[in-house]
Parts: structure tokens; C-alpha cells; sequence
């Protein structure tokens, strides 16, 4: 195993995910690509979603930097991939695109009901890529 995509939405379980990415790469020699996608609304006038857009873009890249430095100052040095859309979309389409040998992300409690009506993002990742995807509680 030689590269890992990681996926990260900047909430405090991110910290949590950064530290199983990093023993898993230190331990696998493995290299390590930090994901994180900009939510964008599925429906709004379009002044709206570009004041969004602008918003979340720049949120986005923050939590990508500050994840960067995270892995900095743990000794390893990954790669940042910024992506605009709707998120278990995004890590799919990156995952599947991209020479990864697995993917990590975190679990997200919505509570069983919106569960099970809207799904969960590591849920819909999970069954869409075809590489091996460990979810961190």
C-alpha cells in the first residue's frame, strides 16, 4: 500500500482521522493526499451560490492548510486537494480518479433517522469505492 487519500471536512474529529492517517503511512511507507471538498447548495439563485461558493472555498482551503501543517509537524509531508460539489460524490470521483490503495475518512452521527433518509457520507463512499475505505469512529 503507497498512497492514501485521506478526506476531511475540518470538523474536530479531522484531528483524530490525521493521527490513524499518519501511523498508517508511517508504518506503510506510505504517501498521503488530503482531500477536502467545498459543499456547494444544490438549490439557490445565483448570486447566492456564488457568495457561498466563495465563502466555502475559502473555508475549505483553510482546513486543507491547516491539516497540511498538522501533518507537518507529525513529520510527514502530503499533498492538498481542493474539490467543489457535493462531498461523497467528490471523494468517489477523487478516489476512483486517483492511484489510491485506500481511502480514510470519518464517521459523522446524523442520528438514525436522518440516517436513514439522507444517508451519510462515509456510508455512500463506502459503497461507491472500489478500493479498500477505513472509516475512523
Amino acid at each position: 500500500m503507497k498512497n492514501i487519500l485521506m478526506a476531511t471536512d475540518g470538523s474536530e474529529h479531522g484531528d483524530k482521522i490525521a493521527d490513524t492517517v499518519i501511523q498508517l503511512a508511517k508504518s506503510l511507507d506510505a504517501h498521503v493526499s488530503v482531500l477536502s471538498v467545498a459543499e456547494v447548495p444544490a438549490r439557490s439563485s445565483l448570486d447566492m451560490v456564488a457568495l457561498y461558493r466563495g465563502k466555502m472555498e475559502e473555508e475549505t482551503k483553510g482546513i486543507l492548510e491547516r491539516t497540511k501543517q498538522y501533518f507537518a509537524e507529525k513529520g510527514l509531508s502530503v499533498e492538498t486537494i481542493y474539490k467543489a460539489g457535493h462531498p461523497s460524490s467528490v471523494i468517489c470521483e477523487v478516489a476512483e480518479e486517483g492511484n489510491y490503495d485506500m481511502v480514510v475518512l470519518g464517521s459523522r452521527g446524523l442520528g438514525k433517522i436522518k440516517e436513514m433518509i439522507l444517508g451519510s457520507v462515509s456510508n455512500r463512499v463506502a459503497h461507491c469505492v472500489k478500493k479498500s475505505v477505513f472509516i475512523v469512529k
